[in-house]
This record gives structure tokens, sequence and C-alpha cells, in this order.
């Protein structure tokens, strides 16, 4: 992913599929080439319902001092650049 490659020596990258089972997300990070950063398995959505996540695509933006923003449909490398600049 080339935002993970530009930015990931500032943000850690994590990918959470919810509602898949490990199989599923190995899957999906293959096909997608995303295993340059750690993805989670989240089958019952107990890390998506912590953060408000309801659908896919959605970002959660976690910074240092545990506060967090969501965002979704929109650019990643956008709200990543928008948020290192803070």
């Amino acid at each position: 992913m080339e935002v993970e490659a530009q930015y990931g020596d500032q943000v850690r990258f994590i990918g959470i599929p919810g509602l898949s089972d490990v199989p599923d997300m190995e899957q999906f990070v293959a096909s997608t080439r995303t295993d340059a950063f750690p993805h989670i398995p989240d089958p019952d959505s107990i890390i998506w319902d912590r953060f408000g996540v309801t659908k896919q695509r959605t970002y959660v933006y976690v910074n240092d001092d545990g506060t967090w923003q969501t965002s979704g449909y929109g650019s990643l490398e956008a709200d990543v650049v928008d948020l290192i600049g803070r």
C-alpha cells in the first residue's frame, strides 16, 4: 500500500477485518497485497464496536494519547497527511 510505504515510519497501520475469520482475512490480505502491515482478526466485531465502526472501509486514527477519530470513504493518504501535520 503506497500510503503505508510513504508514512509507515511515522504512522502504524493495522488492518482489522470485522466479521471475518482468519482464512478469509488471509485471503483478503493476499489479494490486496496489504501484507506490509499487521492485521488483527475481529470475527465478533469487538474491536469494531469499541471504535463505533459499522461498515467496511472505515479508518480509525488513534493518537499517542489514546484519543481517536474515524473517517471513511475518503482519502486515507489525505487523512494521514492531515493528521501528521497537526
